[in-house]
């Protein structure tokens, strides 16, 4: 037996490399908030916390969090019992599209809404908590789902069926018997709904219409609008503080969801009786109302100008509209979008391979937990992070289109290392130990046998990161050009500017933006088929 493997001085150097820059927006956020202005000092704390508007934000931001939680969970529990306790045509088809708004860019999922709750829609609803609570529900629905989901499929029949036997009616059964054993997972799901919901900023920038806020806008708005740097530097703390505590409970309450797994087995039948019959008619109703009719309205609206059926809003993507106020054409901007995510991807996938090997060999320690903090973190404090750091002397890079790829790869650096270092872990000792007996060098081992194994896994991290990069806005959108935008920034600021032509332009622009997502997302879900594993995140 070889042992523990020393580890590679790139693995070593790729780690220290992926935390520093993981943690450089982050300590620059920190200083900003206590050093305004270069010197040390407290004003900027006292304005922002001393201000009833900063509490008032918080409350709102926070209520609105719960409110999302609890209408996702109202929703979210009956259709993950449904879909994976009951066996019907078309679940499979369910699950899909339970699943689609998730992985789409919060912009898109957005304008997918507003396609519905905005103008010429069901209702107009843009500038109210009833269109973002709506688009939070579409986006985070397969977070419940899938992890209640699992755990309804862990719970062994014959826990029911005791139930029953002591006398208990079905209802009953399921309330004091099935949900106790699910209850981890309800609680796992609702701590990361709250903190998507915490941090959400594409969904209230596009359907806020400028009259509902939260402190994730009030961030980029003091940033960029009130160039109050340090005044938004402080809120971010805030924000952070609330991320890391929400990450605590998560961590508790996840421990407890992966402690009551089932026996694997999978428990669903066929539906009996009339009152399971319209259960399931009524999840499938509420998954089509909530995840199919947004993205439906959404190709649907791409084909009018303003009350009138036209192609028009696709074929001029080619060039700039009048009254659009853009700089450059939309096709344009994909193009960027494509080159920028590309150039971040690859930086993501060469460190976050090297580093998930660090990571892997040395599971749960602090470099771990630093690699992962951009998941919890907010894409505002990334992006103002960045910006404080990479914005003014002595390193100024605020002219530099290459700018917009290096905040991408710090948010999808940690997607890669989450999905790549599993992998690396499951490679067996053995196979190891047989090269090392052959007289294989720990770089030939690297290349011959444990990157072989895992090249799946890299592909599927690869495509995750790809999709990632397409979908950023939270931090692209303090640092990016007005000359080289992203798709989705160019989304945001059609869908902001008023009358039809950029409307309709925002909804072909985002039609794009679906359908280069869903074809990269094909490849990463063959390279999961391909692994053995799921290649998701969720």
């Amino acid at each position: 037996m070889t042992g523990p493997a020393r580890l590679p001085r790139l693995a070593v150097w790729a780690v220290a490399a992926v935390v520093g820059v993981v943690c450089v927006p982050v300590v620059a956020v920190l200083l900003a908030a206590v050093r305004p202005d270069g010197s040390w000092g407290t004003d900027a704390l006292e304005r922002v916390l001393t201000s009833s508007r900063t509490w008032r934000l918080v409350a709102v931001t926070v209520g609105q969090a719960v409110l999302s939680c609890l209408l996702t969970l109202v929703v979210g529990v009956p259709a993950a019992f449904v879909l994976y306790r009951f066996r019907f045509r078309g679940r499979a088809a369910l699950l899909v599209a339970v699943t689609v708004p998730f992985v789409l860019p919060t912009v898109v999922v957005g304008a997918a809404v507003a396609a519905v709750l905005g103008p010429g829609g069901l209702v107009d609803a843009r500038g109210t908590w009833f269109a973002v609570l709506a688009a939070h529900l579409a986006f985070n629905l397969a977070v419940v789902v899938r992890t209640v989901g699992v755990a309804f499929r862990g719970v062994p029949v014959s826990l029911t069926s005791s139930a029953r036997v002591l006398g208990l009616r079905p209802s009953a059964a399921f309330r004091r018997a099935v949900l106790p054993a699910v209850a981890p997972a309800v609680g796992a799901a609702s701590v990361v709904v709250f903190l998507y919901c915490l941090t959400s900023f594409g969904v209230l920038l596009v359907l806020g219409g400028g009259r509902v806020s939260t402190v994730e806008v009030e961030i980029w708005v003091r940033a960029t609008r009130q160039f109050d740097v340090s005044g938004a530097a402080v809120l971010s703390v805030l924000q952070l503080l609330a991320v890391v505590g929400a990450l605590a409970v998560y961590g508790r309450v996840a421990a407890s969801a992966r402690g009551a797994r089932g026996s694997g087995t999978d428990p669903s039948r066929r539906p009996r009786g009339a009152g399971e019959r319209l259960l399931v008619a009524s999840t499938a109703l509420s998954v089509l109302v909530v995840a199919v009719l947004p993205v439906g309205a959404l190709f649907v609206r791409s084909f009018q100008l303003g009350t009138v059926w036209s192609a028009d809003n696709w074929l001029q993507l080619g060039s700039v509209v009048a009254g659009t106020a853009l700089s450059v054409p939309p096709l344009q901007a994909v193009w960027y979008s494509l080159v920028s995510s590309s150039l971040a991807a690859g930086v993501a996938v060469l460190l976050g391979v090297a580093a998930a090997r660090g990571v892997a060999h040395r599971s749960g320690g602090a470099s771990d937990r630093l690699l992962l903090l951009p998941l919890g973190v907010s894409a505002t404090t990334v992006g103002l992070g960045m910006l404080l750091a990479v914005g003014r002397p002595p390193v100024d890079l605020r002219a530099s289109w290459w700018v917009v790829p290096l905040v991408q790869a710090v948010v999808a650096l940690p997607l890669v290392v989450r999905v790549v270092a599993p992998a690396i872990r499951s490679v067996p000792p053995s196979l190891l130990d047989a090269a090392a007996v052959m007289g294989r060098s720990a770089r030939a081992r690297w290349w011959e046998v444990e990157l072989p194994a895992v090249r799946p896994a890299v592909a599927s991290g690869a495509g995750l990161a790809l999709v990632a990069c397409l979908g950023e806005f939270g931090a692209t959108a303090f640092v990016v050009r007005s000359d080289r935008p992203t798709v989705p920034v160019l989304v945001a600021r059609l869908l902001g500017r008023p009358g039809a032509a950029g409307y309709g332009q925002a909804m072909a622009l985002s039609c794009v933006l679906v359908v280069v997502c869903a074809a990269v997302l094909a490849l990463v879900d063959r390279a999961g088929r391909g692994s053995g594993r799921s290649a998701t995140v969720l």
